[in-house]
């Protein structure tokens, strides 16, 4: 099926509903942001990037001039940043969905004594989903879309070494920022019945997130990433997807239909995070936003 076809199929005109995404200039959120601008959406960016943003501003009115896109500076890895942004946010008079989409795979810094994957991928994405609670609770379009990683089958929540950086290798350290992202607000979603939630993943590919690969691996994966694996466009299907449907916390999540990695969006089952995992993560979100942010 085409990408044409399928939108047309999955979709509905959002007229003007809200959407604040995060990671909308980097290579998924950006797709999605074109998708979004298509539906009549009214999109704001939530990015660190100004320069970035203001571009893709452009584009989209060039695409579709009656859209409404607006920005609001966050950075997830700065608490500074972080607070002003929610602050800004919470003046919004209204607020129908929160896509969180932003995620780094290598930082060469740390946020305090962690590691900057973790607070940015887990603890600021965290907090910024439970700080709009209020918010989206006003809307009868309630919704927080979470972009999972099937890389969390690589890690598990471990209270002796939180961030990985005694152990793991570079992809388990993001899986387990990830995992713990997927967990927590999976608990929050069961907490707070009335806002919808939905448990996404884009499978592999070609995005900026490979930057931080050396070149030598950059040059190896690029051909095979893009002939075996979805295109940016078709993985940010999964990421729309999830604007129209919803997952069941613990139980549920939405991807690439062929082994997680390729085609079209399918609900699947979530494997390997328990109920009770969940609820661990969310007072372990609670926890750290109370004690870093």
């Amino acid at each position: 099926m085409s990408i044409k076809k399928w939108l047309e199929k999955n979709t509905r005109e959002l007229n003007g509903e809200v959407i604040a995404i995060t990671g909308g200039t980097g290579g998924l959120g950006r797709e999605c942001v074109k998708i979004l601008s298509q539906l009549n959406a009214e999109i704001i960016l939530l990015d660190r990037n100004l320069e970035k943003g203001n571009s893709l501003i452009k584009e989209i009115k060039k695409l579709n001039p009656l859209c409404k896109i607006s920005q609001i500076p966050i950075d997830l890895g700065v608490v500074d940043s972080l607070k002003n942004g929610i602050n800004q946010i919470k003046l919004l008079p209204r607020l129908d969905t929160l896509i969180l989409n932003a995620g780094v795979f290598r930082a060469e810094g740390k946020n305090g004594e962690y590691r900057e994957e973790f607070i940015t991928n887990f603890v600021s994405s965290f907090y910024l989903a439970n700080s709009v609670v209020p918010l989206l609770k006003k809307s009868r379009y309630a919704k927080i879309v979470c972009v999972g990683s099937i890389a969390y089958r690589l890690a598990k929540l471990n209270f002796d070494d939180l961030d990985y950086q005694k152990s793991g290798k570079q992809i388990d350290i993001y899986g387990n920022s990830k995992r713990l992202l997927m967990a927590s607000l999976s608990w929050l979603s069961k907490l707070n019945k009335d806002i919808n939630f939905c448990l996404v993943h884009p499978g592999v590919t070609p995005t900026n997130i490979t930057r931080h690969f050396n070149k030598v691996v950059r040059g190896i994966i690029k051909l095979p990433m893009k002939v075996f694996f979805n295109s940016p466009k078709k993985s940010s299907l999964c990421v729309i997807k999830g604007l129209f449907d919803n997952t069941m916390p613990f139980e549920q999540w939405i991807g690439p239909k062929h082994f997680d990695v390729w085609g079209m969006p399918s609900k699947k089952s979530l494997k390997g995070i328990t109920e009770d995992e969940c609820q661990k993560a969310f007072n372990l979100a609670i926890e750290m936003c109370g004690n870093l942010i």
